[in-house]
């Protein structure tokens, strides 16, 4: 899907694209990899839409974020994006932590963290590297398990 080109919607895509990489023993983390549309909204059958997504990871612009002058008058914006990571599986636990055949969250956490922590999103973005900040809980039932992982930059305008 297409964006109206911000420096919001540009990033959320930039980081959807270094998550579908994503892989752990040859194998592709995610099912699901692509900035945060409500894929897992009531509309769209709430957690039963795990099942169709999973595993899965949404990033998304996470307000509040904060903005100050630089001491030359310089705008400097925190940009501080949430990435939620889920999973399901038939098995309870095993959707939070793994198992022998089957990566979990927490696993998935560790690798995003080392994908996006010290990222820079590419040419032509005027910002700092993004670093992992910390993570929420949002869902934790025996079959489905899902954080929101926070991560910030700096972005210095002129």
């Amino acid at each position: 899907m297409a964006n109206d080109g911000g420096i919001i919607a540009t990033i959320e895509q930039a980081m959807a694209d270094v998550l579908k990489v994503i892989q752990h023993n040859a194998v592709d983390v995610f099912e699901t990899a692509e900035p945060w549309n409500y894929q897992i909204d009531v509309s769209e059958g709430g957690l039963e839409a795990f099942g169709k997504y999973s595993a899965f990871s949404f990033p998304r612009y996470m307000p509040p974020t904060s903005a100050g002058r630089e001491g030359d008058g310089d705008l400097k914006q925190v940009l501080r994006f949430g990435i939620l990571i889920g999973k399901e599986s038939k098995v309870k636990g095993v959707a939070r932590t793994g198992n022998a055949g089957q990566i979990g969250i927490s696993k998935i956490r560790d690798l995003v963290i080392a994908a996006l922590d010290n990222w820079h999103p590419g040419e032509g973005f005027l910002c700092d590297p993004f670093h992992y900040i910390t993570d929420e809980l949002e869902v934790d039932t025996p079959t489905r398990y899902a954080l929101i992982m926070y991560f910030e930059a700096n972005m210095i305008t002129n």
